[in-house]
């Protein structure tokens, strides 16, 4: 169910810098989720967070959501799991300072989970795509380490990234 939301939401659009397709990240991002072990219910709400990362998006999709997740027993779990990744998620955006008390990690290791997915992903494509031509590539550079560090997946992070390149969807 969920999957079938972020593939209609996403469609055949691609990422404006790499040219990839935005369903990639679900597909890169799922792959990691489950290489850790986390739960079915983890994979499930990242395949929602980004219908609901942004306050527009939010407003937007989530009567669609909910409405689509009423039916499923734990529906309303795996929601609350997006809702609580968009609260960590958008605490420590990479153009803002590290907050005093460092990054904040969630209590339910699901959303952790889910964020592992995420910033391995977006980091992979960031050094594939952008390390040596984005404007703001040492600030980038030092957020995902500074993420991987929190969720101390850093050491982890060279294979997690060899297992991404070496899977079918990242060269479409």
């Amino acid at each position: 169910m969920e999957h079938g939301l972020i593939q209609d939401f996403y469609g055949t659009q691609r990422a404006r810098r790499s040219q990839m397709p935005l369903m990639s990240h679900i597909h890169e991002g799922l792959a990691v989720i489950l290489y850790t072990g986390a739960s079915l219910q983890a994979m499930r709400a990242f395949c929602l967070h980004p219908l609901v990362q942004s306050d527009t998006d939010l407003k937007r999709q989530y009567a669609h959501i909910t409405q689509a997740l009423e039916p499923i027993p734990d529906g309303a779990f795996v929601l609350g799991l997006a809702m609580e990744y968009r609260s960590v998620a958008n605490e420590y955006l990479s153009h803002q300072p590290m907050p005093p008390e460092g990054i904040r990690l969630s209590p339910l290791e699901e959303v952790n989970a889910m964020l592992v997915g995420d910033k391995v992903q977006n980091r992979k494509d960031f050094e594939l795509y952008h390390a040596e031509t984005h404007e703001r590539r040492a600030r980038l550079a030092e957020y995902f380490q500074q993420w991987c560090q929190a969720l101390r997946i850093e050491p982890l992070y060279p294979r997690l990234k060899e297992m991404l390149q070496g899977a079918a969807w990242s060269n479409p």
